[in-house]
Parts: structure tokens; C-alpha cells; sequence
């Protein structure tokens, strides 16, 4: 009957009470686990019994049963926590953990107790490995896969990759009046010296400031930066330096073999040991950076600013200049950036050839003063060189070069006239050169390419012909002496005034003695010309005849087929001839002769009537430069090639093939007029002197067959290698040879070429000839009786010495990456005391862990005792679909089933994923309050369920009562 079925029906409703109970008990018992989840426990009723009444079928239920048990993961409170590996999760997600006899990361926790065992790896409380990326200190991104994590006690040593030092320098400061680089004050051998000095003096710079870097061993090194005013306005120099004894920069390849048995800079040998980098900050008018230049400092330490050699260039992605260091040995230097407060901003900028005299012209004042230089206002009457000998009327300049382009510019002779100024002169040279040509502040001569950049122009010739031996400009090298010739006595009108305008009548003129020169009178032309041929040309004084008449009379005699005379009346009344193509081939003697027919005794320029011919004297003509001030001797071939043979003047390069190489022919007699190229087989041999006076020949033998084909380079690395040099193809199409070292006061180099022979190898085609094949490639040869055909040449390569004093602001036409923008804490230079305003930079020796701290993403960073605040880890959150399918393990750990999915992982912060709270736990969510109602309901239900069995006892009793 259904009364017992009531007794099984209460006892479901007490287990499953009991059970509800069991739940709540837990939950209670943790009210303060850290991270406890709550559990919650639902019911459902048991499979009803069908009964029959009289309406019909009925259902009866047969009690109640336990349905689940959930786990509510609703968030915890959060407790402050003093330990800084404390942690919570603020949102979804759980911490990742590893036992330490498993090898996978299974289990999860909400519970964020971690501290770090002894060997630095995060544990929780029961030893196992929390999880989450390692962080590369130098990027500060993660690395790897998912990990134990894991943080050292020390940190390495970390060697400094970038400094910054922001300054003021003080624009009261003067310019220097005679320009005194740093580098050349900077000699690093004073730290080798018995008596050890400091490598640069305190007199040889306006202010200097030091920061503390570090190495990869973790060595600290004083670097020092010095400034110093330059000659330019708002222009200041700067040389960044360590102690030379601790400079072991490596050589490369060349520079050991310049410096051997030297692989290293050594300071006992290298002025320049110590000096890692030399710049030029250009400030503009507000005192703010516009431009920064950096070189790096050879060993010898000639920086050589007028050239490219040592320039730093920037690449696009580059925003600042790095110097290269090494303190430890190291087979490969470090190189370390330098931020002065000012960025790249990433745009190259062309530089415009700059060439300048050897010398400056002096302004003659009353009395012959000579300490003021020129200006191009100056009249030529008031020009003389620096030992006061003055340029005249009739004194000749003579230019020839070649363009930007690589042309060669029309020869330039420029005749002087007193009252003319020198602006004179410098229009003429930049309709000739195309350049600006302009007179700097010590009176030298300066020609600027109006085309900035890569630039051929070139000064090859520049001659100065004194009747004064003036050479206001430079020179030192005379010329032939018969490049120029005079007469030894002027003209005059009354035996003592001497005539120097060239206008003036013939009749009348007389020289020292009566009579005068009368119509009819003749002048007779007698030697060579400068084609060498024989001359004999008379002229006749008409009565219109001007001395200009008999000056043309005479450059035509002596000219040549191409008119290459100039003949003009100088400043003391002589006639002078002057051979302007520098042949050798000029004779020149003059005859007069009085049409009277009887000696007269007259003498004009000296030449006695009657008397036969006299010759004329040479004048001294003496060469000089207008080119680039080098450090180191350089020594250039006169001629030129070029890369093709259709008469344009395109220089070849050191990458040039064989097969592209032409001489620099025009001749209309010679292979039609075009230039000739390399035969295969042709033999250059060079013969001079290498930089310590030894003698040295190189033989290079071209071959056009070669697979891959050979380049001019090929050549150049012979050259260099048998004479110590650098050989190199200049911008022109030039041979060029550059001494490994520079000339100092003590050691000048001898490096030259004195000759070259080349050997050809040809077979003559008609209608060519011989000469169609024979090139003259680095200048003009003679060719000897063949076979074999030999052209031996008899030039010199020209040479330009070393500098040995100061620069004079030429430089060489580039592409530099000079433009910078003042940052936002930049170096300055305002009108206050020279200071540093800050320094910084990233190395650091090594250091032991002090502390760590966690952020919100869960990045513990190590706090160590060298100063270094390193993001070290960064814990990784794992996340799950169904969070009630996870299951309990004890230990607030939870891990996979198949009803909770597989894990979502992440940073904190991600994918839906909570971010972190730092020193705090997450508390049990168990509300106390909700906990005690279920309990009420609960033992409500359990009491009820017991007294239907009691109930359904006492009927049960009763029923048996009714037996008896």
C-alpha cells in the first residue's frame, strides 16, 4: 500500500538533504580559502509511481534525488596583499600550473599565493611551476612558448648600445681665427710617455663633459665628449674619446695592413687611440641644430674633412651617428649610438665641390705692407704674394681643367691690368668652370661648383707667368723655361718713361737711345714656334701701326697652326710671348731695323738697329694647385679615361670593364678622332717610388676574355698592393694614388709615379694603323720601335703633398646625410656658460635582484642592485568554455574534462581574459548571509522529511493494531 512507499520517498528527502548539507558545510568551511568558489546543490524529484483513482490514472512521486553540484565562479573580493608576487584575476581566466613530475601545465587555479622556490622558478604554496612567457630585456617582447617561469637572482652585465648627451655651449664664444681641429690637437701616444700627459690640453677646447659607459664584460669606461668653437659662425666641433690605453678598437683588413704588425689601435703607435668619433654640429641663428657631420678617427688620426674618406653616413632607417668601441678584446668592435638631441631626419643632401688655392694673396698698402689679404674688390696694381713680390701689368694666370660634367673647360689665360680688380679674374672663372669663384678671408682662391654633389670639376693647370716672380696664389714649381719669353728692355717715348699701354703708336717710340721708330721701320721674328716649327716673319711699321698691331704680329709667329702664343706688353714696357700649350717648342728672338739703312743706334725693347737678332730672356712660370686640402700625399695621373668611344666625356669607374676603357683621344689624325680603347693582352707598367723612397714597379696585363670579366679594379688592387696605397678612379676618370698614412712634420711621404710604360698588343686591321691601337690612357706617351711597341711616357704623375698646417675649406663633392631636427630635449647653443644639461645612456654591469613588482599585465619585472628595472616574465591566463564541466582537484586547483573544453590561453588583458591585480588575492565568494538561509531551508527539509517517517510510522502501527 502507499503508506510505505512514503517511509522511501522521506528517506530520499533526508539523504539528499544530508547531501545538501555536505555542500553547504563545504562551503562554510571555506569561507576564507583564498580563491574558493562557492558549489551549489539542486534537486530534482524521482521517477513518479501511476496509481488508479477514480478519475483515472494518477502519478505519485517516489521522493527526491540530488541533481548537480555547481561551482559558482562568480569574483572574489580582492586582499591587499605586501608580497609582490601575490596575485588576482580580475574577470575570467585561470593561472596555469605545471607539477613537478608532470610534463605538461594541466592544472588551474584561481588562487594567485606564488612565491619564488630556490632556484628563482614562481611556485604556488604546494611547489608547482606557475606558467607564462620569458621577456627579452633588450626588445621587451615575449620569447618562446609558454613556460615554467622563471626570473635570476643576477642579471649579466649589459654593454652600452646608445648614449645620449644633451649640452648648451656658449655662442658668446669666438670663432677661431686660424682653424684648429680637435683631432689634431687629440694625441693619443701622450698616454705612453714616461711622463704621461693628457692626450689633448685644456687650452684646445671650450668645454667638455663625460658620461659612464658600460662593456659586455661589465667594465665601466669614461667616455668624454669635447667641443669647440670652429672658424664659421654658430658652427662648434665635438670629439667623443676614452682613455687610449683602453682603446682596443680591431683593424679591418686594409687598416692591418696599413698599421702592421698592429691589429688593434695601439696607443704606444696611434695618435689617434682614443678618439672614437669627430663631428660638426651646425647651429642655426635661434641656436638650434640644423646639422651634424660625423668621421670616424683613423689610428693615425687625420680625419681629413675636406674628404670622404672617413665621412659617417646614415642610412634612411637611422636616426643617429654611432661610434664604434671595444674595451675587452673583442674580435668585432661595439658600436654605440650618439643622440646629441637631434634625429635624422632622413634626407641626403649634395655638397658642392670646393677647390682652393695653395696660398693667399697679399693687399699692398703705402709702403709695401703686406699683412692684409685681398678681397675681390682689390685692384691688381695692389696684389703681391706673401713676400711682397707684386703681380704687374702683362703678368698671366693660365687655367685648364674640366667641368662638373667631366668636359674639358676652354683654356683660360688671363692677362692682368693694373687697374682692373680681381673680380675681373673671378668672372671669368666661373663662365669657365661654372662655379662660383670668389675670394676667401685669407685672399686664396676659391672655386665653388654650382652643381652640388658628385663633381669632375678640376683645376689641372693653374700657371702663373711674373715678369716679379709674384705667385700670389701659390706655386712653387717651375715650369719650362720657355714657356715664356721677353725682352730685356722696355719702350719708351723719351728714353726714360716707360709706355705700358698697349695702344699707343709705334712711330715715335724710341728705347734708351735716338732715333725713334719711323714708318717702314721692321721687326723680324726669328726661332721656333710652339709646333716647332721654323719662324720667320717680318713686320712693317705703318703709320697707324699700334704696339697691340706688333703684339698680334708676333702671338701669330710664334702659335703655332692653333695660335697657342699670347704676346703682351708688361708693366715695365717689354713684349713678352707666352707659350699657353706648355710644348717646349717656343725660340723666340727679334731683330729691328731702321729703314734709313744706316745704323742709327736707335734700340726699341732693347734690340739695337742693324745689330741681328736678340733673344728673348725666360721669364719664370711657376704651377700651383686649386684643388682639395689632403692629409695624405696624392698622386695623379695627367690623363683621363673614359667609358665609351663615341667623343662624350663619361669617366670610366673602378667597376668599368676592360672592354669599356678609352683614352681621351680627339685628334682627327688618330683613329678618325675618337678615343681608343684597351687592347687584350696590353701591359701597363708603373715606376716610382713607394711612401718610405724605395723604389717600386707594378705590372698589370689586361685581359678582355676573362670570365667573369676583369674591371679597372683588378688593377687598382695591384697597384695598391705594390706601392702601400690607396688606388682609386676619381670622379674625373683619373688615375689616383693616396698614401696609406699621412705626412706629419717628421715623416713625408715619397710616394710618385715617374714613369709609365705601357706594352701593346695589337694587330693592325686596315685602313687603321698602328697609332689607331696604341691609347694613351693615363696620359700621353712616346711610343719606341717595335715590336714589341713600347710607349714609354716622359711626365710625371702630379703629386699633392700632405697638408701639414691647417685647412683652408675646400671639399669634395658629395652626398651627405648631414640634415638633422632638434628633438625635444636638444643640445643648444644659447648665449649662456657651456653646461651639460643631461647625459644617459643603456649599459650596466651586472647586478643581483633586489626586488620584482608585477602590473596589470602580469609582467613581473626585476628590480636589481646595478640600477637595471628589467621586464623579466609575464604570466600567461588560460580560460574555458564551460566553466562547470572543470573539475575539483583539492588545493584550488581545477583541471580539463571533456565537458569543460579545451583551454583558451592568453596574456592577461586578451581574448576575453582578466588582467591582473598586483599585490592582492582573490577571496572565497561564499556569502555567509546566502550560506545560513540555505541552512534554515535545508534542516527545514531535513525535520520535515523526518516526521513523515515518524507519521508514517505511527500508521503503520496503527494498522498493525487492528490485528489484535
Amino acid at each position: 500500500m502507499g503508506v510505505s512507499s512514503s517511509l522511501y520517498s522521506s528517506i530520499s528527502g533526508l539523504s539528499t538533504m544530508g547531501e545538501a548539507m555536505s555542500v553547504l558545510g563545504d562551503n562554510v568551511a571555506n569561507v576564507n580559502t583564498v580563491a574558493f568558489k562557492a558549489s551549489r546543490s539542486t534537486f530534482q524529484d524521482v521517477l513518479a509511481q501511476s496509481v488508479s483513482t477514480a478519475a483515472g490514472s494518477a502519478q505519485v512521486g517516489r521522493g527526491v534525488t540530488l541533481n548537480a553540484i555547481d561551482s559558482l565562479f562568480a569574483q572574489g573580493s580582492f586582499e591587499s596583499s605586501s608580497t609582490p608576487t601575490d596575485m588576482a584575476i580580475g574577470g575570467q581566466g585561470f593561472f596555469m600550473l605545471r607539477a613537478a613530475d608532470s610534463s605538461a601545465a594541466d592544472m588551474y587555479t584561481r588562487a594567485g599565493e606564488f612565491r619564488f622556490d630556490k632556484d628563482g622558478a614562481l611556485v604556488d604554496p604546494v611547489g608547482h611551476f606557475a606558467q607564462g612567457w620569458t621577456i627579452d630585456s633588450a626588445t621587451g617582447e615575449r620569447a618562446g612558448t609558454i613556460g615554467d617561469i622563471s626570473i635570476g637572482k643576477n642579471t649579466p652585465p649589459v654593454a652600452t648600445k646608445s648614449m645620449e648627451v644633451i649640452a648648451n655651449v656658449d655662442s658668446r664664444k669666438s670663432n677661431e681665427v686660424n682653424e684648429d681641429r680637435l683631432f689634431n690637437n687629440w694625441n693619443g701616444t701622450n698616454a705612453a710617455a714616461i711622463n704621461p700627459s693628457d692626450p689633448i690640453d685644456s687650452t684646445k677646447y671650450d668645454y667638455t663633459t663625460s658620461v659612464k659607459i658600460y662593456d659586455s664584460k661589465g667594465a665601466s669606461h669614461d667616455i668624454s665628449t669635447y667641443f669647440d668653437r670652429t672658424g664659421k659662425d654658430n658652427q662648434w666641433e665635438f670629439l667623443i674619446t676614452c682613455d687610449p690605453a683602453e682603446d682596443l678598437r680591431a683593424l679591418d683588413t686594409r687598416e692591418q695592413a696599413i698599421y702592421n704588425p698592429d691589429t688593434r689601435y695601439n696607443y704606444k703607435n696611434d695618435k689617434g687611440a682614443g678618439a672614437l668619433m669627430y663631428g660638426v654640429i651646425q647651429f642655426d641663428t635661434g641656436g638650434n641644430i640644423t646639422s651634424i657631420d660625423a668621421y670616424k678617427v683613423p689610428p693615425d688620426g687625420q680625419v681629413d674633412p675636406a674628404k670622404p674618406d672617413n665621412r659617417i653616413l646614415l642610412g634612411a632607417g637611422d636616426s643617429y651617428f654611432s661610434f664604434p668601441t671595444n674595451f675587452t678584446g673583442a674580435d668585432t668592435n661595439q658600436y654605440i649610438k650618439l643622440n646629441l638631441g637631434a634625429r635624422y631626419n632622413g634626407t641626403s643632401s649634395a655638397q658642392s665641390q670646393i677647390l682652393v688655392s695653395d696660398s693667399g694673396a697679399r693687399a699692398l698698402a703705402s709702403g709695401g705692407d703686406i699683412t692684409q689679404f685681398i678681397n675681390s674688390a682689390t685692384t691688381w696694381s695692389k696684389v703681391s704674394d706673401s713676400n711682397g713680390n707684386a703681380i704687374s701689368q702683362g703678368d698671366t694666370f693660365i687655367f685648364e681643367g674640366w667641368n662638373n660634367g667631366s668636359d674639358p673647360v676652354t683654356r683660360l689665360v688671363y692677362t692682368v691690368k693694373p687697374n682692373n680688380t680681381v673680380q675681373d679674374l673671378l668672372d671669368k672663372l666661373d663662365t669657365t668652370f661654372g662655379c662660383t669663384a670668389s675670394i676667401d678671408a685669407k685672399g686664396r682662391l676659391k672655386l665653388t661648383d654650382n652643381t652640388a654633389g658628385n663633381s669632375s670639376m678640376y683645376v689641372t693647370r693653374f700657371e702663373t707667368i711674373s715678369a716679379n716672380n709674384s705667385v700670389p696664389f701659390g706655386g712653387g714649381t717651375t715650369v719650362g723655361l720657355t714657356d715664356a719669353l721677353k725682352t730685356d728692355s722696355g719702350i719708351t717715348t723719351d728714353g726714360s718713361s716707360v709706355v705700358t699701354d698697349d695702344t699707343q703708336l709705334l712711330v715715335g717710340l724710341r728705347g734708351t737711345s735716338l732715333p725713334a721708330v719711323d714708318v717702314n721701320d721692321t721687326f723680324t721674328f726669328t726661332g721656333t714656334d710652339v709646333d716647332g716649327n721654323a719662324v720667320n716673319t717680318t713686320y712693317t711699321v705703318t703709320a697707324t701701326s699700334k704696339i697691340s698691331d706688333l703684339l698680334s704680329s708676333m702671338a701669330t709667329a710664334y702659335g703655332g697652326a692653333n695660335s697657342l702664343a699670347q704676346a703682351v706688353l708688361d708693366g715695365n714696357g717689354n713684349l713678352r710671348v707666352i707659350d699657353v700649350s706648355q710644348s717646349g717648342n717656343l725660340a723666340a728672338s727679334m731683330a729691328y731695323n731702321d729703314v734709313t739703312g744706316a745704323s742709327t743706334g736707335a734700340n726699341p725693347w732693347g734690340l739695337v738697329d742693324d745689330a741681328g737678332a736678340t733673344s728673348l730672356t725666360a721669364i719664370t712660370s711657376t704651377e700651383a694647385q686649386i684643388n682639395v686640402t689632403t692629409a695624405k700625399r696624392m698622386v695623379l695621373a695627367p690623363g683621363r679615361a673614359f667609358s665609351t668611344n663615341t667623343g662624350d666625356t663619361t669617366p670610366i669607374t673602378a667597376s668599368t670593364q676592360w672592354d669599356s676603357v678609352y683614352d681621351d683621344n680627339s685628334d682627327p689624325a688618330i683613329n678618325g678622332g675618337k678615343p681608343r680603347g684597351v687592347n687584350d693582352g696590353d701591359i701597363f707598367k708603373f715606376t716610382g717610388t713607394k711612401s718610405d723612397g724605395s723604389s717600386q714597379t707594378s705590372s698589370y696585363t689586361v685581359n678582355l676574355t676573362a670570365v667573369p670579366p676583369t674591371t679597372v679594379q683588378d688593377m687598382l688592387y695591384k697597384i695598391g698592393k705594390d706601392f702601400a696605397c690607396d688606388a682609386t678612379i676619381d670622379s674625373a676618370g683619373r688615375l689616383v694614388l693616396t698614401d696609406w698614412k699621412a705626412d706629419t712634420v717628421s715623416s713625408q711621404s715619397k710616394l710618385s709615379i715617374s714613369k709609365v710604360e705601357t706594352t701593346y698588343n695589337y694587330t693592325v686591321v686596315a685602313p687603321k694603323v698602328a697609332a689607331d691601337y696604341q691609347e694613351d690612357i693615363f696620359g700621353p706617351v712616346t711610343i719606341a720601335a717595335g715590336p714589341p711597341v713600347v710607349g714609354t711616357s716622359d711626365y710625371k704623375f702630379n703629386v699633392i703633398k700632405g697638408d701639414l698646417t691647417s685647412e683652408d675649406g675646400s671639399e669634395v663633392g658629395d652626398t651627405v646625410t648631414t640634415s638633422f631636427s632638434p628633438e625635444a630635449l636638444a643640445t643648444t647653443q644659447y648665449a649662456n656658460s657651456s653646461t651639460t644639461i643631461f647625459q644617459d645612456q643603456d649599459g650596466f654591469a651586472s647586478g643581483f635582484l633586489q626586488s620584482v613588482s608585477t602590473d596589470v599585465d602580469g609582467v613581473i619585472t626585476g628590480h636589481y642592485s646595478n640600477g637595471q628595472v628589467l621586464k623579466k616574465v609575464q604570466m600567461a591566463l588560460a580560460n574555458f568554455s564551460n566553466l562547470a564541466g572543470l573539475r575539483k582537484e583539492g588545493g584550488n586547483i581545477f583541471t580539463e574534462t571533456t565537458d569543460s573544453g579545451a583551454p583558451v590561453t592568453g596574456a592577461p588583458g586578451t581574448n576575453g581574459l582578466g588582467s591582473i591585480a598586483p599585490n592582492a588575492l582573490e577571496q572565497s565568494n561564499v556569502d555567509l548571509g546566502t550560506e545560513f538561509v540555505k541552512l534554515i531551508t535545508v534542516q527545514r527539509g531535513f525535520q520535515a522529511n523526518s516526521k513523515i517517517i515518524t507519521t508514517t510510522d505511527d500508521m503503520l502501527n496503527d494498522l498493525i493494531n487492528m490485528k489484535r
